[in-house]
């Protein structure tokens, strides 16, 4: 037992251990990085065609997680006439119409006008009973076909990082912990400073073991798809220009069964509504994201929550904190 506390390890002068300490959390660390960075290797695998038919809504999930989809769902409906946002006093507000016929609405889209009911506000669509929870199966459909396709990471690469993850922690807590009972048995109390190498250095191996959300190969799939709607884009979205001088938006020839607009929304993102007559769009569902987001955190994590972003989901798929807060894994 002796041996424990009586060794050159135990009797270290402070500031030397915390030397020694340094180096072994930062020699860790790099063996953390290195072996999480050869877990995807995806970029070893081809990249898949393009499908003949698109799917403008698996790609904005695979771009951005179920708030993308939910996103591009309403303002489909929204550039097919179904919806339109007006502001009513202070507040902003989602407006049913009243179209001829649902005979050019998809399944998904059928479902978020049925959520929508008569009126809503942005935030709700990402609320807890929101758009995005209509969502859900879609979102499981959406994310196991693309973790089949290995353009998702999936549970094999969390499980294969987790014994190095775990690995790591051992050894950072574990060393830090043997020279705090050893100072005190010793009579020392002045471990902060030991006590914050330990803290810094488990969140910095938390954060280098997270795995992103897409894989390599998915990140190159976005960028062929981008690549190759690049001009299809900017042909888009010139007829939706915004012009002082009035004029007729002729009827766009669609792509593999896709409305050119709503096909570029879901492979760029509705940032490219910027500049459009659809530009109030962009705006509203960015605020309306940060407001439900906001909220969200205040009421579900408490002061847990650090920060906006740390309580987003385009990786886990809602908008509540969930694990972003909560501390779970992605």
């Amino acid at each position: 037992m002796d041996i424990l506390l009586d060794n050159p390890l135990a009797t270290m002068y402070g500031p030397y251990f915390l030397i020694l300490y340094g180096f072994l959390i930062f020699f860790t660390l790099i063996v953390l990085a290195i072996y999480k960075s050869q877990v995807d290797k995806t970029n070893n695998l081809s990249l898949p065609p393009i499908p003949a038919q698109v799917d403008q809504y698996e790609i904005a999930y695979l771009r951005g997680g179920i708030n993308e989809v939910a996103r591009s769902v309403i303002f489909a409906l929204m550039q097919k006439g179904f919806i339109e946002i007006l502001k009513d006093g202070t507040k902003t507000v989602i407006n049913k119409t009243s179209p001829p016929t649902r005979r050019n609405l998809i399944q998904i889209e059928q479902l978020a006008l049925d959520w929508h009911g008569n009126s809503r506000e942005p935030k709700e669509v990402f609320e807890s009973n929101g758009l995005v929870a209509q969502l859900e199966g879609y979102r499981q459909m959406y994310q196991a076909r693309l973790e089949q396709g290995q353009m998702l990471t999936g549970d094999d690469m969390r499980s294969s990082l987790a014994l190095s993850r775990w690995a790591a922690y051992l050894v950072i807590f574990g060393f830090g912990a043997y020279k705090l009972l050893a100072s005190i048995a010793h009579g020392y109390y002045n471990v902060i400073l030991l006590v914050i190498f330990s803290i810094t250095g488990l969140v910095i191996a938390a954060s280098i073991a997270r795995l992103p959300r897409v894989t390599k190969l998915g990140k190159a799939y976005l960028e062929r798809l981008q690549l190759a709607f690049d001009n299809l884009k900017y042909q888009a979205q010139a007829p939706y220009i915004a012009s002082t001088v009035p004029r007729v938006i002729p009827q766009q020839a669609t792509f593999a069964g896709v409305d050119p607009l709503l096909l570029s929304v879901g492979v760029f993102g509705s940032a490219i509504l910027a500049g459009t007559v659809f530009d109030s769009y962009n705006q509203t569902f960015q605020r309306a994201q940060q407001q439900s987001t906001a909220s969200s955190c205040s009421s579900g994590c408490g002061s847990s929550c650090s920060s906006e972003s740390s309580c987003s989901s385009g990786d886990s798929g809602g908008s509540s904190c969930g694990g972003g807060c909560g501390g779970g894994g992605d």
